[in-house]
């Protein structure tokens, strides 16, 4: 057994090479980083400049008794519960639509029109949308040339928590779109001509062979979606600052304004509350679609 893994590793040696890089990246800008996160969430002043006292779990403690806490958590699982099928649904849509034979032309076009925003950096969008939002923006600009109200998009607790659901569908229905389409080409064609000889609508032929063949990609994009919008962060930073009235202070933003008041114990308790509660949503989902798959 040991000297087959050792003719592997001198044929494919360039790969395991290229692997090993790799790794040791991710160890020391992912890995390192996390296990250190959670060891100064057991310490008060968490920097090299301060000195660091354990106090044990006095930071996570604190956070039962933190109002402010507790309303970030509330604000994130809602805000997660309802982007979530909203963009998988939407992606499911677009997916569609880009894989009907009757697009002749522009397809490419849609496609990159609709992935675009993906690789677009987090913060440039962001800063844009702000501005298509703010009082004064385009978007009221827009409201008023077509006679109606211009809206308080930014500054009004419902519209605004609405505005960043509407900048975070832009940002990543481009990236399930795309894993839907992908797997749109491994469905057995021949599945729709028996349907269609069985006399089968267009509609039973999507729900009975299309939904089910996309199930890994519904696993695949649901997944991503939960860790994505359970850690939302820049839009939070950039367009709204947590407020109005706390309305999307989600707690990756309550975690950093803690960090900003220089409060670093609290700051990476939080941090690590959020990773282990979306490592258990994300188990806890797999294990779902797995026995369901079962």
């Amino acid at each position: 057994m040991i000297i087959t893994k050792l003719k592997l590793v001198r044929k494919y040696w360039l790969l395991y090479i290229f692997i090993s890089i790799f790794a040791g990246i991710s160890v020391v800008f992912g890995i390192y980083p996390m296990i250190s996160s959670i060891y100064y969430s057991f310490f008060k002043g968490s920097t090299i400049l301060t000195s660091r006292d354990f106090i044990g779990l006095s930071n996570y403690l604190s956070l039962i008794h933190d109002e402010y806490f507790w309303k970030s958590f509330r604000i994130t699982v809602i805000f997660t519960t309802i982007s979530v099928p909203v963009n998988i649904v939407a992606a499911l849509l677009l997916s569609a639509l880009l894989n009907y034979r009757g697009i002749k032309f522009g397809r490419v076009f849609f496609k990159l029109a609709i992935f675009i925003p993906y690789i677009t950096p987090d913060v440039v969008g962001a800063v844009v949308w702000k501005q298509v939002f703010n009082t004064n923006g385009a978007m009221n600009s827009l409201l008023t040339i077509i006679r109606l109200s211009p809206i308080n998009w930014l500054t009004s607790p419902g519209s605004a928590i609405g505005v960043l659901a509407f900048v975070e569908l832009w940002k990543h229905v481009g990236l399930y779109t795309i894993i839907f389409l992908t797997n749109y080409q491994l469905i057995d064609k021949t599945l729709y001509e028996a349907a269609t000889i069985d006399g089968a609508s267009t509609f039973q032929a999507y729900r009975f062979i299309t939904i089910p063949s996309l199930r890994p990609a519904l696993t695949l994009n649901g997944t991503y979606a939960i860790i994505q919008f359970l850690k939302t962060f820049t839009v939070a930073r950039i367009i709204t600052f947590g407020g109005p009235n706390y309305s999307t202070n989600f707690l990756s933003y309550y975690a950093y304004s803690k960090y900003e008041r220089m409060n670093f114990g609290s700051a990476t308790a939080i941090a690590t509350f959020l990773f282990f509660f979306i490592l258990l949503v994300t188990f806890a989902g797999k294990s779902l679609a797995t026995r369901r798959e079962r």
